[in-house]
């Protein structure tokens, strides 16, 4: 199917950080106006990202996005503009996540859990690396963050993920412990941080959250065929999405698993491969 004709009979979906977002992890309003204009010419464009909507938002709002939008990694599928979710996946257990707090603790990391309720939260005990408190500082500046001396959760909340930041070397037994334990429950994620290589992040969401399930969701609520879909992605959270779109773009500096995994690799989000890329479509 050739993908460079027609455009509007397509369904274009882009992750954020490291492929949309510029290096500083923002959306500039240059870039919010060249994507508002292929919109208006018919571009159907959405996001799919690991972002909750309090995080995507702000950055998105100037954005004249016209389809729901996938959420926190597939967790929830949502109407921009209104904040209304459509669709969720299915949640973390609390005896999962009695558990594996548990394990984590017992290698000295400390967890981050995140809940939805009336509201995102990000509930944590304490930093010990670097790269856990600069996580901190980016969701107290949202906040999100909850500093609390034990995890206790509300009866309106529920446990949509968690997150270990520290060093491979650290994370690597807590993996494959994981791993081994709950394959068959939660859907885990381990890589490096890409906004800071010496530290690498595993996060983990119920094992049917995933954005390749939610864009199959998103497809048939909006009765276009999945294989008419292209996303664009730069990291491991974004190949179940590879797996099933019609056709799949990495950006240059997508991971070598992610690159290898595409249809074609385009220029980096610093140079904003998937704008320019999007508006060749319609010259």
């Amino acid at each position: 199917m050739d993908f460079t004709t027609n455009p509007e009979k397509f369904l274009y979906v882009s992750d954020l950080d490291g492929t949309l977002l510029d290096g500083n992890g923002q959306l500039p309003e240059n870039s919010v106006q060249r994507i508002n204009k292929l919109i208006d010419k018919g571009l159907n464009f959405t996001i799919a990202t690991a972002r909750n909507y309090d995080s995507a938002y702000p950055l998105l709002k100037g954005l004249n996005i016209k389809h729901p939008v996938i959420l926190f990694n597939g967790v929830y599928l949502t109407e921009l503009h209104t904040g209304e979710n459509i669709f969720f996946s299915d949640f973390i257990s609390l005896d999962i996540i009695r558990k594996v707090v548990s394990i984590v603790e017992a290698y000295n990391v400390n967890p981050f859990i995140y809940t939805y309720g009336e509201e995102h939260f990000a509930y944590y005990k304490g930093v010990n690396n670097l790269g856990a408190q600069s996580y901190v500082d980016i969701i107290s500046s949202e906040k999100r963050a909850r500093k609390v001396d034990e995890f206790v959760f509300s009866e309106n909340e529920r446990i949509s993920g968690f997150l270990l930041i520290d060093t491979s070397e650290v994370l690597e037994p807590v993996y494959a412990e994981l791993n081994s334990l709950y394959a068959g429950e939660l859907n885990i994620y381990f890589a490096r941080d890409v906004s800071n290589p010496k530290f690498h992040w595993l996060q983990s969401f119920h094992q049917k959250a995933s954005k390749g399930k939610m864009l199959k969701q998103m497809t048939l609520h909006l009765d276009i065929p999945l294989s008419n879909t292209v996303v664009f992605g730069d990291y491991l959270n974004d190949l179940d999405m590879f797996k099933v779109a019609g056709y799949s773009i990495a950006v240059e500096n997508a991971i070598p698993e992610v690159k290898s995994s595409a249809h074609r690799v385009i220029s980096s989000n610093v140079d904003q491969g998937v704008i320019c890329y999007l508006e060749s479509l319609f010259e």
